[in-house]
């Protein structure tokens, strides 16, 4: 029996914890880096040049590797990390099923909690993938208009063009974030009912 409570204590700790962390992580991205990314864009397109002290300007294709970099991170990192926390969130619905004094709902709440967690893979496909595509091609260099304009010109308008797909990628990836905190909401809930 202190073998089972103990089993349990360490996937109720693995799973609101791990819920937490990994919202926060997923977070970070919209609410640190991309807006990190479009600063430094903005301050390099607005640097006077100088041969001496200034960097060149962060091209689109620059600005979109750098975000490639960074979701690149995340991909192999965030699904097994998810999976992980909803596969203690399942062992805690099994365990609750076979409890004599558990709640009804106990088993439910739980599977709530692994299926919210998790679901930032298929959110990923479904919502964010065309998103991803783009930026991906602009990062190896395809997916730019070329446009009718000179050089300086199409340089802004496809700058502006990655600027308006890292906004849209932060506020979809921010939604990302929430289902994973929301799996934890519901697992405090389960834990405490």
């Amino acid at each position: 029996m202190t073998t089972t409570w103990t089993s349990i204590r360490i996937a109720q700790v693995v799973g609101l914890g791990g819920a937490a962390w990994l919202s926060g992580n997923i977070a970070s991205l919209s609410l640190i880096t991309i807006p990190t990314l479009l600063n430094s864009h903005t301050q390099s397109q607005s640097q006077t040049p100088n041969k001496n002290t200034s960097p060149s300007p962060l091209t689109p294709q620059t600005l979109a590797h750098q975000w490639r970099q960074t979701y690149a991170l995340g991909k192999s990192q965030n699904p097994p990390i998810s999976l992980a926390i909803a596969s203690s969130f399942a062992y805690l619905a099994l365990k609750s099923r076979t409890a004599a004094a558990s709640p009804k709902n106990l088993a439910i709440l739980y599977s709530l909690a692994a299926v919210l967690t998790v679901s930032i893979a298929p959110f990923t496909a479904l919502v964010m993938s065309r998103t991803n595509e783009e930026l991906i091609e602009m990062s190896e260099g395809r997916g730019f208009s070329d446009g009718n304009g000179n050089g300086k010109e199409n340089v802004e308008r496809n700058g502006k063009e990655v600027r308006g797909l890292l906004e849209r990628w932060g506020k979809l990836n921010g939604v990302r974030s929430v289902l994973p905190l929301l799996g934890g909401v519901v697992g405090v809930v389960a834990v405490l009912a």
